[in-house]
C-alpha cells in the first residue's frame, strides 16, 4: 500500500496561499514527501475564496511545488442567490434547515466539477484522499464522491454551521478523521456523537530555526515594548476586538506599548492610535520569523482555531502568548504548557497585558514553557506515526 499515492485535497493551494489550514496542509504534504512518501495534491484553480476579490486564478492546471505535484480545476463561481443568503442567514442563527437545502447551500461553496469527476475516474490510482478542511464543497462533495478512501482533516470549530446535518453525515462517512487537539476531537464528539472514527494526530511541527529580533526593530524602526498580531486581519479572527482592546488599555494605562499587525487583510485603525499600532501587512517568512523573536508578547485573539500555528511559531521563539479564553484549544495549550495568559473580557485583557509587561522574568520563563512543551508534543515524528496508523486503521475497516 505504501506505493500509492496520498492525495490531499484543500479548497486552494500555492506558495502565496495564507491561512491556518493552507499552510498546515503544505506544511505536512511536504514532510511525509520529504520522508519518502508519494503524496500529490488535488485542488481548485482559486488564489482568494473571497467572491468580491478572488478574482484571480492559478495559470498552471500542473504545478510542482517543492518536489509536490499540483494539480488544479477550475473553480465553479456559482452566483449567491437570494435563496442562499437566506440559508446562510438561518444557519447562522441557528435555525432549522432540512438537508436537501443544506446541501444546496454547501453547492454555492467552494466546488469544482472537474476535481470532482477526476477523483471520480481515478480513485483506483490512489490509496487515500485526505481533505481539509470540513467547511468546503471540495470537502463534503468529495467526501461522497470517493468516500470508501476519505479520510478528513476538519479543522473544526465550534460555529454554526459544523452543528448541520449534512457535516455530521460526512464526519461519520470517512475512513478516519484526523484532529489536531484533544479539545478539537472533544468538540467533534459532542456534536457528532462518541463513535466519530478520529485520532489527534497533531497537524504540523516547526522544525528550530535562527530568527536574528534586532534586525526586525532596526528595520522597522521599533523600540521598546510591543504586542504582536500574526495572521489574517478578519473580524473571524478578532482582530477588530484586539485593535479595539489595545485602544482602550493605551487611553486607560497611559503606558508606552505597541501594537504590531502582520498578516494578509484590512485592518481599521482610529486616527488617533496610527502611532501606537504599527500595520505591517503582509511579511515575508524571514521577516515573519524576525517579528516573533523581537515581540515582547505574542497575541492570539481568535476563538476559532484547531490547532493555531502562530503560538507554535512564537514559542519557538520563546515568546509567551496572550490568548482568548473561550477558544478550547489556544486555552488548552497555554494551561498545558504555562506558556501564557488569557483573557475573556478587556478587565482581564488589561490585568494580562499589565503582568506580562511588568514581569519581564516570569514573561521570559512562559516563553521558555512554551518552547519546551512544543518540542516535547509537536514533532514530526510523532505527527507522521500517528497520520500512518489513521490510513492503517481505516484500510483494515475497508478490508
Amino acid at each position: 500500500m505504501r506505493g500509492e499515492k496520498v492525495a490531499f485535497v484543500p479548497p486552494r493551494y500555492g506558495r502565496t496561499v495564507v491561512g491556518g489550514a493552507e499552510v498546515l496542509t503544505r506544511m505536512l504534504v511536504e514532510e511525509l514527501h520529504s520522508r519518502g512518501w508519494p503524496v500529490e495534491i488535488l485542488t481548485t484553480d482559486a488564489v482568494d475564496l473571497n467572491r468580491r476579490e478572488g478574482k484571480e486564478r492559478f495559470s498552471d492546471p500542473v504545478e510542482v511545488i517543492n518536489g509536490v505535484t499540483v494539480r488544479r480545476f477550475p473553480w465553479d463561481r456559482t452566483r449567491l442567490t437570494r435563496r442562499f443568503h437566506r440559508l446562510e442567514r438561518r444557519i447562522v442563527e441557528g435555525k432549522r434547515v432540512s438537508f436537501s437545502r443544506q446541501e444546496f447551500w454547501c453547492r454555492s461553496l467552494v466546488c469544482s466539477e472537474g476535481l470532482l469527476s477526476y477523483l471520480e475516474r481515478n480513485a483506483e490510482h490512489y490509496r487515500a484522499f485526505v481533505f481539509i478542511p470540513y467547511l468546503f464543497g471540495t470537502t463534503y462533495w468529495g467526501v461522497k464522491t470517493v468516500p470508501e478512501k476519505s479520510y478528513l482533516i476538519p479543522c473544526l470549530h465550534d460555529e454554526p454551521y459544523a452543528r448541520l446535518e449534512i457535516f455530521r453525515r460526512m464526519m461519520h462517512s470517512v475512513r478516519g478523521v484526523m484532529f489536531n487537539t484533544p479539545p478539537e476531537m472533544e468538540l467533534a464528539r459532542r456534536l457528532y456523537g462518541p463513535d466519530i472514527a478520529g485520532k489527534v494526530v497533531g497537524g504540523a511541527a516547526l522544525y528550530p530555526y535562527h530568527a536574528d529580533g534586532e534586525r526586525f526593530r532596526h528595520i522597522y524602526s521599533l523600540k521598546g515594548d510591543f504586542l504582536l498580531y500574526t495572521g489574517r486581519r478578519e473580524k473571524p479572527k478578532n482582530t477588530p476586538l484586539l485593535v479595539r482592546y489595545f485602544c482602550n488599555y493605551l487611553e486607560n494605562s497611559g503606558r508606552e506599548v505597541k501594537l504590531v499587525l502582520a498578516g494578509s487583510g484590512t485592518v481599521e485603525i482610529p486616527m488617533s492610535f496610527r502611532n501606537q499600532i504599527v500595520d505591517l501587512g503582509y511579511l515575508e517568512e524571514r521577516d515573519k520569523r524576525d517579528a516573533y523573536a523581537a515581540a515582547t508578547v505574542v497575541c492570539q485573539p481568535s476563538v476559532r482555531e484547531s490547532l493555531s500555528l502562530v503560538l507554535m511559531e512564537a514559542w519557538l521563539a520563546e515568546v509567551p502568548c496572550l490568548v482568548h479564553g473561550d477558544c478550547a484549544v489556544t486555552r488548552y495549550h497555554v494551561e498545558r504548557s504555562g506558556g501564557g495568559l488569557w483573557f475573556e473580557d478587556y478587565p482581564t485583557f488589561h490585568e494580562a497585558l499589565d503582568f506580562l509587561l511588568d514581569h519581564p522574568e516570569a514573561r521570559r520563563a512562559m516563553g521558555r514553557r512554551g518552547k519546551e512543551y512544543l518540542l516535547e508534543n509537536y514533532t514530526w515524528d510523532l505527527i507522521v506515526q500517528r497520520f500512518q496508523e489513521v490510513l492503517e486503521e481505516g484500510e483494515r475497516k475497508r478490508g
